[in-house]
């Protein structure tokens, strides 16, 4: 009786695709680095955290710290305001990059000795968090962010802070596309004379003439002209008033964007 004749690479092919054969390796995925800010930190499971970053060349994105709630000397470094220098794996098909490494690149124990500062540094990150998309890269507003950290850090007067986080908000809404409409009514476009008093809502993107209808909050004809000069970067600095004005409108307008 004959033999039958086998082949190898079949019998191979079969031990590899059978339950008790050696399984294949999971694929690689790309390692890289980047500088970074700590947006959100959550924890996961029994010793997980999930993380959001804004980071210089991904934009803003989350990643999982496998065991970071265990290992301080790998993770320990977690907190916001300080400039991050993270190393993430982002694996095919994973939802989540998996942080590899993260380390302080620039600390700012400054920015902590005052809750001024603190305040002024917490409601920049969040607006960040709340109106960056997700792996979109913002050098204008990663460039905006960190003058405004590096310059509460190296102690700025808290007026001065104000002012420029009020300005780096207004800028803010206009690279997400929202930016306020402070030339015209939003409704019927209507221009608005340079020396007139303005109404201005925030929840519709702009001014409201009085004919549509008007809004609560008024701009006197210096605030929208200041107010027009941080949106191009110009030098003139806001007030306290104008800033405080600025930075709840910027909120408002988040507020408003975030719930739609």
């Amino acid at each position: 009786m004959a033999r039958r004749r086998t082949n190898p690479e079949a019998g191979a092919r079969a031990r590899q695709s059978s339950p008790g054969g050696p399984r294949s390796r999971r694929t690689p995925g790309e390692r890289f680095s980047t500088d970074a800010l700590l947006l959100r930190k959550v924890a996961y499971g029994e010793a997980d955290v999930i993380v959001t970053f804004f980071t210089e060349t991904r934009g803003v994105f989350s990643a999982i710290a496998r065991a970071a709630r265990k290992s301080v000397k790998r993770f320990g470094v977690l907190e916001p305001l300080h400039l991050l220098r993270i190393t993430l794996e982002d694996r095919p098909n994973a939802e989540l990059c998996h942080l590899v490494e993260a380390q302080i690149a620039r600390p700012r124990v400054g920015l902590l000795a005052e809750l001024s500062r603190i305040e002024a540094a917490s409601i920049a990150l969040q607006w960040v968090r709340r109106a960056s998309p997700q792996r979109v890269v913002e050098p204008a507003l990663w460039r905006d962010v960190n003058q405004l950290l590096d310059g509460l850090d190296q102690g700025t007067d808290p007026a001065a802070g104000r002012a420029q986080l009020a300005a780096m908000g207004l800028r803010l809404l206009q690279g997400a596309g929202w930016g306020l409409q402070l030339a015209s009514c939003v409704r019927c476009g209507r221009a608005c004379a340079e020396s007139a008093t303005a109404c201005i809502d925030p929840a519709q993107g702009g001014l409201v003439c009085r004919a549509c209808g008007g809004a609560r909050v008024v701009l006197p004809p210096a605030r929208r002209c200041a107010f027009q000069a941080a949106l191009v970067g110009g030098t003139m600095v806001l007030s306290e008033d104008d800033a405080t004005c600025a930075i709840e409108l910027v909120t408002e307008s988040l507020e408003a964007h975030h719930a739609s």
